[in-house]
């Protein structure tokens, strides 16, 4: 029997000036990984960003395990977690007080977790500057590490592979792999990956989203 989705898209509509990136569009997205791909421009970064409540839809309805986006924005906002490819947001933190920031946002932010995520990225020797005066790579791994520890029921990871080091994309690769293995224990949580770089193993287990496969919107 397929679980039951975590994530549910319906007819979502979304253009930019001139150009329509979806146009009644749907999709469910269960429980484990999901790994969308295509190719640039194909709307993978702009899905994430309609997921995440970034960007609100044209048209359309997300319903996450029966909290209505449009209707109940706060409490969907708080089951789902969204790191993108840009800067932090409050840079001027150091990433302690980030993470105790973002404990305020997320109900079941798992501080434990979280200390975890900072030893496998090797973060520690960067604990006790701001955010704004680190690496985009280094910024990067603060931004993962609260995504991995937020313990929303969605996590939405946009090219979570760019500005890496070997070891910090093995540590994040094996997370993601035990992500997709946890779907087989239909655990609640989804995950969701945008990204044009091969996931490995954890791409060999996960949900393929092919946004170069659907069919053109009306308009393009």
């Amino acid at each position: 029997m397929n679980p039951q989705p975590v994530l549910e898209v319906v007819d979502l509509s979304y253009s930019y000036p001139g150009r329509h990136v979806f146009n009644a569009w749907s999709a469910a997205f269960g429980p484990g990984l999901s790994w969308v791909r295509g190719g640039n421009g194909s709307g993978k970064s702009t899905l994430l960003k309609l997921l995440a409540g970034a960007l609100p839809p044209l048209a359309g309805s997300l319903r996450l395990q029966g909290i209505d986006a449009a209707a109940q924005p706060l409490d969907y906002r708080r089951e789902v977690c969204w790191c993108g490819p840009a800067a932090i947001a409050f840079d001027h933190l150091q990433p302690p007080e980030y993470f105790a920031f973002l404990g305020g946002l997320y109900p079941r932010f798992d501080a434990a977790a979280a200390a975890r995520h900072v030893e496998g990225f090797g973060l520690a020797p960067f604990l006790g500057r701001r955010l704004r005066e680190l690496s985009t790579g280094t910024q990067r791994k603060v931004w993962l590490t609260a995504a991995l520890a937020a313990g929303t029921r969605v996590t939405l990871l946009d090219e979570p592979l760019n500005a890496l080091d070997r070891a910090s994309l093995a540590y994040l690769l094996a997370r993601l792999g035990e992500a997709a293995a946890a779907a087989i224990a239909d655990a609640p949580r989804a995950w969701i990956v945008a990204s044009h770089e091969d996931l490995g193993a954890a791409g060999a287990q996960a949900r393929a989203l092919d946004l170069d496969a659907r069919p053109t919107p009306a308009g393009m």
